[in-house]
């Protein structure tokens, strides 16, 4: 990254003031230091009030273009097939726990990757006649616990949210002072990318490293995801047009209008439209990036089966493909460096942590002295993070709109995911579908969250003049026919997900809601975030849309154990999507939400200027 420092590096983004990067001057005989100072803050300055540029949003677009594949590829497919793989490879059959498991490296007959052969007719009947491999356990702390090897993975990410929320929430204060929303962005970016890249060294043996490796690199995601979105309400406010609307006037030479100011239903209308495309630009290029990467690792997968005669072991194929996506992820932070500004905000004051200095200590000592210094200043920065979470969770508790639109949110989110899951469980338990066919649906769940997230925004919203809440009602009852069209299936013997061709045509319906709720709801919320909380307040979105993703599946888990009939679960999907919509439409009103959150920061600007905290 060197290479970069001229132009992008992150040096250059970091405050000359901020005291992670702080630069002795007290021993220097240089006497341009002070002026330099000078230049960089005027730079830091420049950043954050010019208009936001196209290439700026381009820089934007691309963290999710950068991440999005670890999350559909990585967290979506091949890391729970590892982790499964990996715990059968290393566990017994419940029986007598000494006897190998079925499909594990130790019966060889059953070790191959589980890519099938070409699609045959009787599927159904294969699957059905398959043996029950559900009683193979893995020993976990020196055999003092047995659990399923299935449920290996789903512990490790419940694991890993837990872990996740934690690191968020340690980051989020830093996040919204100085240049750290972006420095931070990158870093966290690099750090997840390489300990994706690390899947290429897990041994074979190696479950808990696995474990850990997953853990590791869905935390970096959140963090990385908290630090993207929080550039959303950055880049909509700076842009030329808003600023027009607003009266603001841009640094650079634009003519001031002299025409009324238009009233604050109209702007925060304009607002949610700008901020809706932008949005949905951002989903629309993950949702790019990660088809080209699913398609691509499946390719690959297939032509490592087909080189190896179709026998070869699931470990080796899975991690090559995976260590992929993190070289993908790695490899898009440069462009983010060069396209995206850092929009720094004022550090805290930090006067009453002294730098040490030069003259009174040793070289070693001092070195010391430094990094105890900045340990100290990182450890405010994470009690900020905490604190300012717990002030931010309180000030939610005022903001009506927030708290309501975090609780529809908890409950949208959580049966959105839910109906992705129970429906690859259905289809490949119920209906027989292969991996091959799983995929398809996949890439074609990809595709049409491709045109949800650029055509709802950018065509339908805008032409038909719907408002940002309206629209999330729209996709909310577009999303509900999916379960809604499973239950039909207890009432009739001809339509209701009775085919494996009715899964491609829900996969396409499917995708189009989720791009458009992905885009919809992201730029409704960001319209009511108090500025200069983005990071914080995004901690809470993640907190939110993270938590609720134990709820949908624990219910579903319930329910095909009461029942053991996966179509059940449907109407549980069903009841959670209708309860949101009345949690939106009489707890969410856009406009007096906007004023709650410019009240708040007008509020949190004063005690700043007060007490610099």
């Amino acid at each position: 990254m060197a290479g970069l420092d001229n132009n992008t590096g992150l040096d250059d983004d970091v405050s000359s003031e901020s005291p992670l990067v702080h630069q002795d001057t007290s021993y220097s005989d240089n006497t341009g230091q002070h002026n330099e100072d000078i230049d960089n803050n005027k730079a830091n300055l420049n950043d954050n009030t010019a208009p936001t540029s196209m290439l700026e949003i381009l820089g934007w677009c691309l963290y999710a273009w950068a991440s999005e594949p670890f999350i559909v590829s990585c967290v979506g497919t091949y890391v729970p097939i590892i982790l499964e793989q990996i715990a059968r490879d290393n566990g017994v059959q419940s029986g007598d726990k000494i006897s190998p498991c079925k499909g594990s490296r130790g019966d060889p007959g059953d070790g191959n990757m589980p890519l099938p052969p070409p699609m045959m007719n009787n599927t159904s009947s294969a699957l059905a006649s398959a043996p029950n491999d559900a009683s193979c356990v893995l020993s976990i702390f020196n055999g003092k616990l047995y659990i399923d090897t299935s449920s290996y993975a789903l512990y490790t990410f419940s694991f890993s949210v837990l872990i996740q929320t934690i690191c968020v929430i340690a980051m989020s204060g830093a996040a919204d002072r100085g240049s750290y929303r972006k420095t931070f962005l990158i870093l966290f970016g690099i750090f997840g990318a390489l300990t994706t890249m690390c899947y290429w060294f897990v041994r074979p043996d190696g479950y808990y490293a696995a474990s850990v490796l997953a853990i590791v690199a869905n935390s970096a995601y959140g963090c990385v995801n908290v630090c993207g979105n929080s550039f959303l309400s950055v880049l909509v406010n700076n842009s030329r047009d808003i600023r027009t609307l607003r009266n603001i006037p841009s640094t650079e030479d634009d003519e001031n209008t002299e025409e009324d100011q238009l009233t604050l239903s109209t702007v925060n209308t304009r607002v949610g439209e700008l901020s809706s495309k932008i949005s949905g630009a951002g989903a629309a290029s993950g949702y790019v990036a990660a088809l080209i990467v699913q398609v691509g690792t499946m390719l690959m997968l297939m032509a490592i089966r087909n080189k190896a005669d179709g026998k070869v072991s699931v470990m080796g194929p899975v991690k090559v493909v995976i260590g992929f996506v993190g070289l993908w992820w790695l490899l898009f932070q440069i462009p983010i460096c060069a396209f995206l500004k850092s929009r720094a905000s004022p550090d805290l004051d930090l006067s009453y942590i002294s730098h040490p200095v030069r003259q009174e200590y040793s070289i070693v000592q001092y070195q010391l002295a430094v990094l105890k210094y900045k340990l100290r200043v990182v450890k405010v920065y994470v009690e900020q993070g905490f604190l300012t979470l717990v002030d931010a969770f309180h000030q939610a508790s005022k903001l009506r709109d927030i708290t309501c639109f975090l609780l529809g949110w908890f409950v949208l989110s959580d049966s959105l995911t839910t109906i992705n899951s129970a429906a690859i469980l259905f289809a490949k338990s119920e209906l027989g579908m292969n991996t091959i066919q799983l995929s398809r649906i996949s890439i074609l769940a990809m595709i049409s969250a491709v045109v949800g997230s650029g055509f709802i925004p950018g065509y339908i919203q805008t032409n038909f003049g719907i408002d940002i809440k309206s629209m999330l009602l729209v996709i909310i009852l577009w999303s509900s026919v999916i379960p809604l069209y499973g239950i039909l299936g207890f009432f009739f013997d001809t339509i209701g997900l009775h085919h494996a061709g009715e899964m491609y045509i829900l996969a396409i319906w499917y995708g189009f809601s989720l791009g458009g709720v992905a885009t919809i709801s992201r730029s409704m919320y960001s319209m009511l975030i108090p500025i200069g909380q983005e990071s914080v307040f995004f901690a809470l979105f993640s907190i939110t849309d993270k938590g609720s993703s134990v709820l949908g599946p624990f219910l579903v888990g319930l329910v095909i154990d009461a029942t053991h009939e996966i179509r059940y679960c449907f109407g549980v999907l069903l009841g959670l999507l209708m309860l949101s919509i009345p949690i939106f439409w009489y707890g969410v009103e856009v406009d007096r939400g906007v004023k709650e959150a410019a009240t708040l920061s007008a509020s949190r600007a004063a005690k700043v200027a007060t007490n610099g905290r």
